[in-house]
């Protein structure tokens, strides 16, 4: 590609220079461009051509040479405005060809070196400019080979760059896609670490209200304790109850002795207690004295309540009228 970029560079000599011999009377400084132009050296030949363009500020052909000085010394976006002034209309067919064509060199050469940078939108613009202005000179010198040529190869090489815009769009597209799903499994993962967490948390505080249980357990087991304590009271109370129970037989017996026959009235005595004789010598002399005095009581309580009932049998009177 380079190789025939070269190339054509090497075919626009002839060209400009011979565009001064119909036109133009001699001048010194574009003949010592001219010159210098043919030694290879575009500094030296810019410097004379840039003094005839002020000598001659309306002879397109000044512009023309001056803007492939400028070509070869790469200064390309001066190139441009200089083949732009060679190329306007109203000048000769043949030097308007030659501008259309080095502004086609130009725009190829910064097409090339936008694909290298895989600006491929730029490329593309650029190559466009590049097969117009190949056009222009075909239609200001038709049949040019050259020009031809070159106007294929911009095209191609536009097609190539729109491929590779393509496919790069594809890449981008498929990266972004990829950065996606990497985010949503990034969101997923960060999801399931999230509820394992929320599990092991969960465990734990279950784990730790199982062995907080126990505890609570054993004090609602200490509360019976403390119960027994006041059943404890009770017993004292009924203890008491029994003491006025024991009161309450002289009352009672004075309301069941009516009716009751006496004992001379042919009923049997109440049945005699077992005895405790043989117990009694075995006891300590101090239980003894406390049976005696109980069972005095008991004595004491039946000949009570014979005398109660004998009472109340003489205040009964028969009427006998």
């Amino acid at each position: 590609m380079s190789r025939v970029v070269t190339l054509l560079l090497v075919l626009l000599a002839p060209a400009s220079a011979s565009a001064w011999d119909p036109f133009l009377v001699p001048n010194d400084h574009v003949e010592d461009g001219n010159a210098r132009m043919a030694d290879e050296d575009p500094s030296g030949a810019l410097h004379h051509y840039e003094q005839a363009a002020r000598q001659l500020p309306n002879e397109p052909g000044v512009h023309l040479n001056r803007g492939l000085a400028l070509l070869d010394a790469g200064e390309l976006d001066r190139a441009l405005e200089a083949f732009e002034v060679a190329a306007e209309p109203g000048g000769p067919r043949e030097i308007r060809a030659d501008a259309y064509y080095d502004m086609g060199l130009v725009y190829y050469q910064q097409g090339d070196a936008a694909a290298a940078e895989e600006d491929h939108q730029e490329a593309q613009r650029l190559f466009r400019e590049a097969a117009e202005r190949f056009r222009q000179s075909l239609r200001q010198r038709p049949g040019n080979a050259d020009a031809g040529w070159n106007l294929e190869l911009a095209l191609r090489r536009l097609h190539e760059e729109e491929e590779a815009q393509e496919q790069q769009e594809q890449e981008e597209q498929e990266q972004q896609e990829q950065n996606q799903d990497q985010q949503q499994q990034n969101q997923d993962q960060q999801g399931q670490d999230q509820q394992q967490q929320d599990q092991d948390q969960q465990q734990q505080d279950q784990q730790q209200g199982e062995d907080e249980q126990p505890q609570d357990q054993q004090g609602q087991d200490e509360q019976p304790q403390d119960s027994e304590g006041d059943e404890g009271e009770p017993q004292e109370d009924e203890g008491g109850s029994e003491e006025s129970d024991d009161e309450q037989p002289s009352d009672d017996s004075s309301d069941q002795g009516e009716g009751q026959p006496q004992e001379g009235d042919g009923q049997q005595p109440p049945e005699p207690q077992p005895s405790t004789e043989g117990t009694r010598e075995a006891m300590p002399e101090e239980h003894r004295r406390v049976l005696d005095a109980l069972q005095d009581g008991e004595d004491n309580l039946e000949r009570h309540r014979a005398r109660s009932r004998a009472a109340q049998e003489r205040r009964r009177v028969e009427q006998d009228w």
